[in-house]
């Protein structure tokens, strides 16, 4: 079980030093040129789930109200899904932890 642990520790932390003990030639060795990040532990973007309609309003969902005809007076909402742009990705102003970052981060 330990044994098991130090491998995924040492395969981790190979991760983010760039060191590559399958490839000598391609590793980056701490003596020799610092500590140099493979990966980041941080997201600066993100996908926006909200959408523009055709007047340019910025939304998670958009409705229309409109009028049934079988009763009089009565008014309904209904969805619009047509003609709507995604928003697109979102530089986020204070940088998050990757949730698929290979190392655990704990401080004891």
């Amino acid at each position: 079980m330990g044994s098991q642990a130090a491998k995924l520790a040492r395969k981790s932390y190979d991760y983010v030093s760039g060191n590559d003990q399958t490839n000598p030639e391609n590793s980056n060795s701490l003596k020799a040129s610092g500590f140099a990040l493979k990966g980041t532990p941080f997201v600066f973007t993100r996908s926006s789930s909200q959408y523009f309609d055709e007047d340019g309003h910025l939304a998670h969902e958009f409705y229309r109200e409109s009028n049934v005809k079988s009763k009089k007076g009565k008014y309904t909402l209904k969805r619009i899904t047509k003609g709507l742009c995604k928003q697109g990705k979102i530089k986020l102003e204070i940088p998050r932890l990757n949730c698929e970052f290979p190392v655990v981060i704990y401080e004891g």
